[in-house]
């Protein structure tokens, strides 16, 4: 159990690092939409879901490549609501919007392409 959570907060701090060393040049990729007044980025997400940690409210997601902000992995994402946490479950694939709002983030418009259910 030791094991997990030192394994779990080293992926954590290892995403974190990823997000931090970005560039903060503007990009230039179909992925990024515009920068709005408040300075908010959004990304688009695909990635199956790897679990559903309700106390923290995240939803930690197996995810594709993410260009002009990260390489594929495996990282938690925060939501904004309860509502996000009951739509999805382990193995469902979905898109989302990845918000970035200065050294924050958080996922937005989550949506199930593909129930894990099914398996």
């Amino acid at each position: 159990m030791r094991f997990a959570k030192e394994a779990f907060l080293l992926m954590v701090l290892m995403s974190l690092g990823v997000i931090g060393c970005h560039s903060s040049e503007p990009q230039t990729t179909s992925s990024a939409q515009p920068t709005t007044d408040s300075g908010t980025k959004r990304y688009h997400l695909e990635g199956t879901v790897v679990s559903i940690d309700r106390q923290q409210k995240r939803v930690i997601v197996d995810g594709k490549d993410i260009p002009g902000f990260m390489v594929a992995m495996t990282m938690p994402y925060p939501v904004v609501d309860d509502k996000t946490l009951d739509l999805v479950k382990p193995g469902d694939q979905i898109t989302a919007d990845v918000v970035e709002a200065g050294k924050d983030f958080h996922l937005d418009h989550v949506v199930v392409v593909k129930s894990g259910a099914n398996k």
